[in-house]
């Protein structure tokens, strides 16, 4: 696939030697583990080290304790090379773990300019990296505008992605940040040795036995965000002399009471992970991993609901049972892995990786669900006062909200009560609790080879091999006191009375009665199998470096109907028409190495990915029909770069724009018009994310440094695309809008971002940081059915009333303040840590993270107020304490 000319050389030797210092006070670090390739050494009583290797790029790894891992690539070119390296100190990052890998200043001595200039290593964040991660994650901001399916992650080179949707689940480790902190990252359109990866980068956590860090560790943290509690212990031995590596971790996070009212945390995590070195050749692994939690979850709101109920993180999901606090809306997952590894030494100049792994685990949602009674929601747009015509209703309604929490509170109480008259009449319940359930099943094979065919070209390729099953199902989980729930589709049932079939959610099993632990309403399962052979060539040269990549994939996706639906009889039970996409692509990229602190980039790529199955179907729920015209989008991509690398002034510049083309996006939502369920598939879409982000870092002393960070971005829609609706009870045909979105913003991210920060970090080990935050070109996502000419229609040109209806809402700019501190002490060989955080200091309450306008209009009055748009607001100030110690 890809052309090369090898250039032959001699086999040569040569002599990497390394000084390796504390960056505050340049004292020598004595005993780091020094990680060269498969080789490891420690550094001397003063921080020394030597090492004679063959000639050719190598990737240096130095660990030690109260220091953040460093990480350089390393050029042997037969001169002897002479590294002073000088680490940071270990900062704790927002969730508690070390920050990850840092690349830091080296200053090289190899002779004149006729010599190799190292070359740029993206093994982790840069200062605009950790910016981005960190101090802009509460804000959801997304880099460069990408949703998370950009970015390809691998775990052990297992691949972490959902096949069905591309996006990726943090949470599936959560609360491992110990042995999940050593990563292989690439940022932006730069493959990685072990992957094509995305338009959003590429990374490897490295979470095999042998390549964590040899450790002992307890810690707790205390907070007051999403949980209040986080105990953490992790064991690792690292790579023995007899050839055996095990690493243990394990934690607990909870809260009986979250930051936001009626939330709730109760997560659990464990790991291990075991490797044998079998020979010089053979080495191979098993790690076992899991994050199960429950959680009680925030709802949006609308703003009328905020300000009645005087709190900005008011929660419709919950309400007072026996004077007790419950949530409607409880999160209950865990997805476990094993992932086999192999790695095998071919010889000095190939090696052989291989993955396989299998996950099976649940993903669920409760929720309420009723038949033949009142919305039990509080925040219901008719139970709101602005509902209402009348002024003095109006007034009354919102004395009633001020003064009784059962009235911005779901009322469980009431629901119990209707339900026990429903079984003295003998009929159903009117409000069951049901869970929509998503359960997975992955299956992964990913081996890859790296081949160095001389100290300038390197070759890597390999196949990735993927399989997931998805089923897809509501289960009982609560009558709530009634005694019995019927599978029937109630709108349907009002809609087409005389037709009993067309009521069945399951014809098969006519007006099944369920209970609680029963499946029902819908019961389907997706199949998404993929197979991606890949191949790269890197090229390595002593002013510039250079490679090209290619990929070809094909993908094989269908439904499989547990379920023969009423109105779907003859298409809905059984397997789909399966759909094939084959898809390909191809990667670019040169670095001009000026100097050793002088760097310029070019990455392009132009690549096509098959829809997600999630969004291929019209209906889903209760069909196997496909969206119309199902084609693969197609990505071109582009940025380029100026990295900047020295001792008192350190950072990079990029500018990017990215074009995507015929992208497929799917809708479902209540209809309250229709009183139904509607499908929107959206095809056609194309988009474009252009903009500037950079980061820099100026040394001011030697303990004293400045950062700043930016992202001005311009994320947009460039097409009008085209909507396909389905109604779920059949009450109206399907039917296709044109959707007039043109040059609307991206919604869901600050298009602008900033931050300028201090740290101090003095030599006894205690250091002390603030930021200030700013965020600005937040965009509101939006209906797509308020931008149809059926939504404009009877409205003259000029109508004022067309900007109101159709106009996209942008949030208001906003900041926060960053602060943290923290002290380690060295007692009798072991480490004991303190650190505590604070976020947005200044405790801005008034920040809107994001939102949603309502998936439904008042086509009859055009009035945008009747059902408004709903928010999510930033956590006020919020803290997390952590205390470790290093046995």
């Amino acid at each position: 696939m890809l052309l090369l000319l090898p250039v032959y050389m001699m086999a040569q030797e040569g002599t990497l030697s390394g000084s390796v210092k504390d960056k505050i006070t340049l004292e020598g670090v004595p005993d780091a583990t020094v990680k060269i390739n498969n080789q490891v050494l420690k550094t001397d009583v003063t921080g020394n080290f030597t090492i004679t290797l063959p000639n050719g790029t190598y990737k240096l790894i130095i660990e030690a304790d109260l220091f953040q891992v460093y990480t350089e690539s390393v050029i042997i070119n037969s001169a002897p090379v002479n590294l002073n390296i000088q680490l940071n100190r270990t900062v704790l990052d927002e969730n508690g773990g070390v920050s990850e890998i840092q690349l830091d200043d080296s200053e090289l001595s190899q002779g004149g300019s006729g010599q190799s200039v190292n070359s740029l290593l993206h093994s982790g964040s840069d200062v605009f990296e950790n910016f981005a991660s960190f101090s802009w994650g509460p804000m959801r901001f997304r880099s460069r505008g990408y949703e998370s399916s950009s970015e390809q992650t691998y775990l052990n080179g297992f691949p972490m992605n959902d096949l069905e949707t591309g996006f990726q689940s943090y949470s599936d480790y959560g609360g491992l940040n110990r042995v999940m902190r050593y990563r292989e990252s690439y940022d932006g359109l730069v493959p990685g040795p072990f992957s094509f990866g995305g338009v959003g980068g590429t990374s490897n956590i490295q979470a095999t036995a042998s390549q964590i860090r040899k450790q002992n560790q307890l810690s707790y943290g205390m907070a007051n965000r999403s949980y209040n509690n986080r105990l953490l212990y992790t064991y690792a031995t690292g790579m023995q002399t007899n050839g055996w590596a095990f690493a243990f971790s394990g934690s607990h996070r909870w809260a009986l009471d979250g930051y936001v009212p009626g939330t709730w945390y109760d997560a659990w995590a464990y790991f291990g992970s075991v490797e044998r070195k079998i020979n010089d050749k053979h080495m191979i692994g098993l790690t076992v991993f899991g994050s199960p939690f429950r959680r009680a979850m925030q709802a949006a709101s609308s703003q009328e609901a905020y300000d009645l109920a005087g709190d900005v993180y008011y929660n419709p999901n919950w309400g007072l049972q026996n004077g007790e606090v419950r949530n409607a809306r409880v999160r209950k997952v865990h997805q476990p892995y094993a992932i086999f590894n192999h790695t095998f030494k071919i010889n000095d100049k190939a090696k052989l990786y291989t993955s396989a792994g299998f996950s099976k685990g649940r993903f669920g949602t409760t929720r309420l669900n009723w038949y033949s009674a009142p919305d039990p929601r509080p925040d219901y747009y008719r139970y709101l006062p602005s509902y209402q015509l009348d002024p003095f209703i109006g007034g009354l309604a919102t004395e009633y909200w001020l003064n009784n929490v059962e009235a911005r509170q779901i009322n469980w109480d009431d629901i119990y009560q209707v339900n026990y008259s429903a079984n003295a009449s003998g009929t159903q319940a009117n409000y069951i609790l049901e869970e929509a359930r998503k359960d997975e099943v992955r299956k992964a094979l990913n081996s890859y080879l790296l081949y160095k065919l001389n100290e300038n070209i390197h070759l890597s390729g390999g196949l990735e091999a993927n399989f997931q099953t998805t089923h897809y199902f509501k289960e009982l989980t609560d009558l709530l006191g009634g005694e019995f729930w019927k599978d029937i589709d109630q709108f349907a049932e009002r809609d087409f009375p005389g037709k009993p079939d067309m009521l069945q959610n399951d014809l098969d099993n006519p007006d099944r009665v369920i209970n609680v632990g029963d499946e029902f309403g819908y019961n389907y399962k997706m199949h998404t199998n993929t197979a991606k052979l890949w191949g790269m060539s890197r090229f390595y040269y002593p002013k510039s470096d250079f490679y090209v990549a290619g990929f070809v994939s094909g993908t094989q996706l269908y439904r499989d109907g547990i379920y023969r639906n009423g109105r779907y009889p003859e298409n809905s039970l059984g397997k789909s028409e399966a759909k094939t996409f084959l898809d390909g692509g191809v990667k670019a990229g040169v670095t001009y190495k000026y100097s050793g602190k002088h760097y310029f980039t070019i990455n392009t790529a132009l690549l096509s990915n098959a829809p997600s199955t999630v969004n291929s179907f019209l209906s889903p729920n209760i069909s196997n029909r496909y969206v119309p015209n199902l084609q693969s989008s197609v990505v071109f991509s582009g940025d380029v770069s100026y990295i900047k690398k020295g001792e008192f002034l350190s950072g990079r510049i990029t500018a990017f724009q990215t074009n995507t083309f015929n992208e497929v996006d799917l809708l479902s939502f209540y209809h309250d018009e229709y009183q139904t369920f509607v499908y929107m598939n959206l095809t056609g879409i194309n988009r474009v994310y252009q903009g500037v982000e950079f980061g820099l870092d100026v040394k001011a002393s030697k303990t004293i440094s400045v950062q700043a960070a930016g992202n001005f971005g311009n994320y947009r829609y460039i097409s009008r695309p085209t909507a396909h609706i389905s109604f779920d009870n059949l009450s109206k045909p399907d039917t296709t809008e044109l959707i007039y979105c043109k040059y609307f913003y991206v919604p869901g991210t600050p298009q602008i971002a900033s931050s300028v920060g201090i740290k101090y970090n003095h030599p006894k080990y205690w250091f002390f940081n603030v930021n200030f935050n700013y965020f600005d070109k937040i965009y509101l996502d939006f209906n797509p059915e308020r931008r149809t000419q059926l939504a404009i229609a009877n409205l003259g040109p000029g109508d004022p009333k067309i900007d109101v209806i159709t106009a996209q809402e942008k949030l208001p700019a906003g900041y926060t303040v960053d602060a943290s501190i923290g002290k380690s002490w060295r007692i009798k060989g072991k480490t004991l840590a303190f650190n505590f955080m604070v976020s947005n200091v200044l405790n801005n309450r008034e920040l809107i993270t994001g939102g949603y306008e309502q998936s439904r209009f008042d086509f009859t009055t055009q009035n945008v107020g009747k059902f408004p748009p709903k928010y999510y607001y930033a956590y006020g100030r919020n803290f997390l304490a952590m205390v470790s110690f290093n046995f």
